[in-house]
């Protein structure tokens, strides 16, 4: 769906007809000049849509499963992850430049420095490739399966969470692990940074904070329900759902807590859009709410019969 944000109205949706066989998982990403929307299906076909109009561009239809991840965009690549254990790499028109076959499933986003891409699979791996070549640079064993996307920090350090529950943080040249911290249970997505911590929740609905430098001390909030999606920074709060339906407001500075009731339960990362927080419940009374800063709904949106 494309969606007013000033009023919660559809602008179009793809396709006009929804079909229950072939949903849509992965996360849709603008490319950088904002002429197209990259986004996968359950279809095994990744498809570039016009943003103003919704319609179809291309398609890419050389992958041999479900789009689960969604793609990564650059100036000049799209890096696009599939459950087929590939990680599949094309031009901004579509035209496949390579693709590198992983051990496992990839079900995360993958991250970039312009040098490499990152990603994990279920498989328990973390892979380095060359951006360019697809070639693989390195591949480190960790303690569970990697269903979420990496986080790249700026002291060329990728963090990375897993089922194991653990969060690790690898040297980008080889892959060593030069940092890890245990949460209470497996972790379905990826940590965030904010350039001084580092944020995940847990699926026995925990929140940690954990400092970048030895300087911090961290912290950790006990919610309701597991977290399944990543944690958002969103100005002095870190904003987070859980599978109970509940929306937290966490100041980074006191660690206060402002719970709010959503319905539905909250699977997808929280998005900031302006002033407003963006909320995808699922098996609510609307499958999209825009919250002001505070948590008060701004508008539910409805799609039209």
């Amino acid at each position: 769906y494309a969606v007013d944000l000033k009023t919660g109205l559809q602008f179009w949706r793809f396709p006009d007809k929804a079909s229950t066989a072939n949903p849509f998982f992965a996360t849709p990403e603008l490319t950088s000049d904002g002429s197209q929307l990259i986004v996968g299906g359950f279809d095994k076909k990744l498809y570039s849509l016009d943003p103003k109009t919704g319609k179809s561009k291309w398609q890419f239809t050389q992958a041999h499963d479900k789009w689960i991840g969604g793609a990564l965009v650059t100036d000049k690549m799209i890096y696009a992850p599939n459950a087929d254990y590939n990680l599949y790499a094309l031009n901004l028109q579509g035209i496949l430049q390579w693709s590198f076959q992983a051990d496992q499933a990839i079900w995360g986003n993958a991250v970039t420095d312009g040098t490499n891409v990152y990603f994990g699979t279920l498989g328990k791996k973390v892979y380095a490739v060359d951006a360019s070549t697809g070639k693989q640079v390195w591949v480190q064993n960790l303690d569970g399966a990697i269903l979420g996307s990496p986080a790249l920090g700026k002291d060329q350090t990728l963090y990375v969470g897993t089922y194991g529950g653990t969060v690790y943080g690898l040297n980008t040249s080889n892959g060593q692990s030069v940092w890890s911290k245990q949460v209470t249970s497996w972790i379905w997505t990826g940590p965030i940074l904010d350039g001084t911590n580092l944020y995940v929740g847990d699926a026995n609905g925990k929140i940690f904070a954990f400092p970048l430098s030895g300087s911090g001390q961290p912290w950790s909030q006990d919610l309701s329900g597991s977290i399944i999606g990543s944690p958002l920074v969103n100005g002095d709060n870190i904003v987070v759902g859980t599978e109970a339906g509940n929306l937290y407001l966490i100041n980074i500075k006191d660690k206060s807590v402002h719970p709010i009731s959503v319905g539905g339960k909250i699977y997808a990362t929280p998005v900031a859009a302006g002033d407003l927080i963006l909320v995808a419940p699922t098996g609510g009374t609307s499958p999209m709410e825009a919250l002001d800063k505070s948590g008060a709904v701004k508008w539910p949106f409805n799609p039209p019969k």
